[in-house]
């Protein structure tokens, strides 16, 4: 297959192209020529991408689906639709499903029931078996059979000597071990952040404490372990003070912001509406300004869409019953570009999700080049995303500036 992506500008820091204005000539899924004006015979222009941007292929660092065992919620093929309209060629997806994702076969059987999907599912297999947080799962054979990283998702890992264990495990494999940031133990009925929404709509607390707890036993288990930790779901600016002081004492740690956080506050929970009830949970005006110093700086090192989608049993019902999470890969862009949309901004989004991510899961570079692999998206910094692919009833109501347009993998070509 040979076509010609026409009149695009390339937004890619680490790209030569980077701010120019070009046609890209792909054949059998690699970038085979960039410049302008390109004359490619036998070529199909591909006349939705004219005039837009483009970047290599955005990566969502965390997301979710029901497939199998809660296929209401979210199946496989609505999963990919979904991340392609949200402009991710690439998921890398949490093993919480029925059964878990914790052993060899259930790897392979990812890969096996996603291969002609428009997006590539990333797997990560659990830390411990059935997410129980009591045994190690066969992680090595997890590993071999592509799980690209390690987590029992919103399952704590509350045994210390786990964590030590799969950091110590892990250390020659050169994966990432990843740990929720947040300690249950201190608010076991918490239903929303430690602040005056929470007590004017008479809500349970989760203090910020909860979340420092968690952090700091993670980093001082990590700096007695050694191996790689992936801090997930920062949401206090105390969890971004801890995390700047570990890097700057040289210990293996990343960490990501979910897209809710620096996008929505506790304010958002006036209501009850149960869209907004997410854990992390919605935190404070002064939280999220430092949630982004702390991502334009670099402190965390990526943005994720924590899709968690859920169905009308789980979400319509009252605050105290319904299940944290929310639908969020399709408009995390649009809902981050609204935030902040100043260039910086967006050359920050597109480090972050295509290029950061990449190196925390080991694979391989993707710059908008000649030779690389046809692995990209094409977007616009305007507008808002239309309709909606997945099956979750609980996506946010917040304001959009900004859409894909389609994704490109290989000779996988999605919305165009």
């Amino acid at each position: 297959m040979k076509y010609i992506l026409p009149s695009v500008t390339v937004i890619d820091p680490r790209s030569s192209h980077n701010g120019q204005t070009v046609d890209i000539a792909v054949e059998d899924g690699a970038i085979v020529a960039i410049d302008a004006n390109l004359e490619a015979a036998g070529a199909t222009p591909i006349e939705g991408a004219r005039g837009r941007l483009i970047s290599p292929g955005w990566i969502d660092g965390r997301a979710r689906c029901g497939e199998p065992g809660n296929e209401e919620r979210e199946t496989y093929a609505s999963l990919s639709q979904a991340a392609s309209h949200g402009g991710f060629t690439h998921v890398v997806l949490m093993p919480s499903t029925f059964p878990v994702r914790d052993s060899r076969p259930h790897i392979e059987a990812l890969e096996s029931a996603t291969e002609a999907l428009a997006t590539s599912f990333l797997p990560v297999g659990a830390i411990s078996k059935d997410m129980a947080g009591v045994q190690l799962a066969e992680m090595a054979d997890m590993y071999a059979a592509g799980a690209l990283s390690f987590s029992d998702d919103q399952h704590s890992i509350d045994q210390a000597h786990l964590l030590q264990l799969a950091l110590q495990y892990t250390s020659d494999l050169e994966v990432v071990i990843q740990s929720k940031a947040h300690e249950p133990g201190i608010c076991p009925l918490g239903q929303a952040h430690e602040g005056a929404q929470a007590l004017s709509q008479g809500l349970a607390p989760i203090p910020v404490l909860a979340e420092t707890l968690r952090i700091q036993r993670d980093l001082a288990i990590l700096n007695y372990a050694g191996g790689r930790l992936h801090i997930a779901g920062v949401s206090s600016a105390e969890g971004v003070e801890m995390i700047r002081k570990a890097k700057s004492q040289g210990l293996s740690v990343t960490s990501d912001v979910c897209i809710a956080n620096l996008v929505g506050t506790d304010r958002d929970i006036q209501g009850f509406d149960t869209r907004y009830k997410t854990l992390p949970p919605l935190r404070s005006e002064s939280d999220q300004d430092a949630l982004w110093a702390g991502f334009m700086d670099g402190t965390i090192d990526t943005v994720v869409s924590d899709h968690q989608p859920m169905d009308e049993e789980s979400k319509n019902c009252e605050w105290g019953l319904a299940t944290f999470g929310a639908a969020t890969i399709e408009h995390a862009f649009g809902w981050y570009r609204h935030k902040n949309s100043s260039h910086e901004g967006l050359e920050r989004w597109i480090e972050a999700v295509c290029h950061t991510n990449r190196e925390i899961y080991q694979l391989g570079a993707c710059v908008v080049r000649v030779g690389m692999p046809a692995d990209l998206t094409v977007f616009a910094i305007d507008g808002s995303a239309e309709g909606l692919k997945t099956r979750g009833v609980n996506v946010p109501q917040w304001t959009q500036n900004g859409r894909a347009i389609g994704t490109i993998l290989g000779d996988r070509l999605s919305g165009f």
